[in-house]
């Protein structure tokens, strides 16, 4: 064999090698950029001096399942919100997050459950504690229809609200 067949043949099986190989791994995007500063201070300043304020609602979730493993990373988070109608008679959990500023604590806080218009449960609440802090509340509705969990604080200001649909 001539050198030029031998340099075209490892041509060939070396670009054939190349063709084989698992194409690179695509670049990671590039890591989101932080808060503006101005923002920044103004939760910080919330934090430091906002008690008198309350707390700030985050979330509300229907959920179906609440982890509460000890050493879970998600532990006391919802890993599984309502995502569609459920069955009569299923419990689900209004899922709470609160971001609270340093000595806030709240004990005027209610959980309603609503089917239409009509208030067919409330439960009391407590928040304190510094920065995020997560509860959540548990009701088993009876009828089918639109349910609606709101959270409100003192005499009726609602804080937030999420429904869901309940059927036979």
């Amino acid at each position: 064999m001539n050198s030029s067949r031998l340099s075209f043949a490892a041509a060939v099986v070396a670009a054939s090698l190349a063709f084989a190989e698992d194409p690179a791994p695509a670049p990671a995007a590039p890591a989101a950029p932080p808060p503006p500063a101005d923002e920044i201070k103004r939760v910080m300043e919330y934090q430091d001096n906002g008690k008198d304020r309350g707390p700030a609602l985050l979330d509300v979730v229907a959920c179906l399942k609440v982890d509460q493993t000890k050493g879970s990373p998600t532990i006391f988070t919802c890993i599984e919100p309502v995502t569609g109608p459920v069955k009569k008679a299923t419990t689900v959990n209004a899922w709470i997050q609160f971001f609270c500023p340093k000595g806030g604590k709240y004990e005027d806080l209610k959980v309603q459950w609503l089917l239409g218009n009509e208030v067919r449960q409330t439960t009391d609440f407590t928040v304190e504690g510094l920065a995020r802090t997560r509860t959540w509340r548990a009701h088993t509705p009876p009828k089918a229809g639109k349910w609606t969990i709101k959270i409100v604080q003192g005499e009726g200001k609602e804080l937030g609200s999420t429904t869901f649909t309940v059927t036979d």
